[in-house]
């Protein structure tokens, strides 16, 4: 399997702390399945460095690994700079591909220029993969809004803890939702610490298999981020419409 998001560069946001972590958490990985991870540091006010920083502290790790492959990425929080960003190497495609993961505010329950910004980006050739939907009030509340951005063309990305309750009831609930009407293109840990998530990996796989079955779970954690990065197109899956019951609830 190939981890598609993940927070494992040694002291550069509010992951991994120290190299020897890093290599611990890394381990845990391998034990869990995967072979690849993307190391996509969070890139936001708060969290800023270049490029350089990235690719040495990534140098780091892979000089103390054996059996897995690291690649490089960014969490960008969604701001009007993106392109900018990556131009001036301040932050990161996933491996110097098109492809692009971001992230919104948690809490917000509107964000008004994301369509703009989205249309802006893909008009200028980026592929967006955004991060765990399922963590958003914006789409807890409303999660036929996430069928706008989809039919824009972002990938979504869910993490594999939400089906197990990890970030709350809301969050299972709504990533329940997208994996029944067939809206997610990945699955990552968002891995932050080490002798936490990977010990989980097999128990929510489990889960989410029962949900959408063997196919759609190797294309989510194989197939997909693969083709990521590759910089190959990957496709876009035919979801079906959000509705809600007689009683006012999604199904």
């Amino acid at each position: 399997m190939i981890d598609i998001h993940s927070h494992i560069l040694p002291g550069l946001d509010d992951g991994i702390v120290n190299l020897e972590d890093a290599v611990q958490v890394l381990k845990e990985a391998n034990e869990a399945g995967f072979d690849k991870v993307i190391a996509t540091t969070h890139y936001s006010k708060r969290y800023h460095d270049n490029e350089r920083n990235r690719l040495e502290s990534l140098e780091l790790i892979r000089n103390k690994i054996v059996g897995m492959e690291v690649f490089l990425g960014n969490e960008i929080m969604i701001n009007s700079q993106i392109d900018d960003l990556i131009k001036n190497k301040e932050a990161s495609t996933i491996n110097d591909s098109r492809y692009v993961l971001f992230e919104l505010p948690l809490r917000d329950n509107e964000y008004p220029d994301l369509k703009n910004i989205i249309l802006d980006l893909i008009s200028k050739g980026y592929h967006l993969i955004l991060a765990h939907p399922e963590r958003y009030v914006l789409f807890q509340k409303n999660p036929e809004k996430v069928e706008d951005i989809v039919n824009m063309g972002v990938y979504l990305q869910a993490n594999f803890l939400s089906i197990m309750g990890r970030y709350g009831k809301e969050a299972q609930k709504t990533v329940k939702l997208l994996f029944k009407h067939n809206m997610i293109s990945f699955l990552g840990t968002d891995v932050h610490k080490p002798l936490d998530t990977y010990f989980q990996i097999k128990d929510s796989s489990e889960r989410i298999i029962n949900i959408i079955g063997e196919k759609k779970f190797k294309d989510m954690t194989d197939i997909n981020p693969q083709r990521v990065l590759d910089n190959d197109i990957v496709e876009n899956p035919k979801y079906m419409p959000m509705k809600k019951n007689l009683f006012g609830k999604y199904r």
